[in-house]
């Protein structure tokens, strides 16, 4: 008798550990992170957008020595180091450009959706732009090319795309 008590005892904690493991919530799942573009298209198309306002507004910043958005606020890391570096230069030598730059063709070469990184091409023609010196003539190379093709890194910063690092490709066309 005390044997099939002891069984019978036994089987039921058996059958409750068993329940109240079905019933103890599951394990919270870890979260996948998502995606900062749906597809490469999305990517490539928010870093044209990116880079296209950058133009814009580095066009009128040389009309315009306050205006609004500044060049700046569309970079990041090395590409601002650089553009500052580029500014510095050329106050320190009485020089400043004129004209505008336009954005011919945008390539996109690579998008990490995950990380919200992507890479362009972008092919910018010049032929609109001057740097001139401080008596207002133009010093621009006379055996520059009319385009340029450059290589734009951009990078999410936030909820939006900034310029990371630019790198002239050639610098004969595009």
């Amino acid at each position: 008798m005390i044997l099939r008590a002891t069984t019978a005892t036994l089987g039921l904690a058996a059958a409750a550990v068993m329940l109240s493991g079905c019933l103890a919530p599951a394990p919270e799942p870890t979260p996948t992170p998502t995606a900062v573009f749906a597809s490469e298209a999305e990517a490539f198309a928010a870093a044209e957008e990116t880079y296209r306002a950058y133009v814009d507004a580095e066009n009128a910043r040389w009309a315009d020595a306050n205006s609004e958005p500044s060049p700046e606020s569309f970079l990041v890391a090395a590409a601002l180091d650089e553009e500052i570096d580029v500014n510095r230069q050329f106050d320190e030598a009485g020089m400043r450009a004129t004209g505008q730059n336009r954005v011919d063709r945008v390539d996109g070469v690579e998008a990490d959706l995950r990380a919200g990184d992507v890479s362009i091409d972008v092919c910018l023609d010049v032929t609109d732009s001057a740097v001139v010196n401080a008596d207002g003539e133009d010093v621009t190379p006379p055996d520059r090319a009319p385009q340029l093709l450059v290589r734009a890194d951009l990078t999410t910063v936030g909820s939006g795309l900034l310029i990371e690092r630019t790198e002239t490709r050639r610098d004969d066309g595009c």
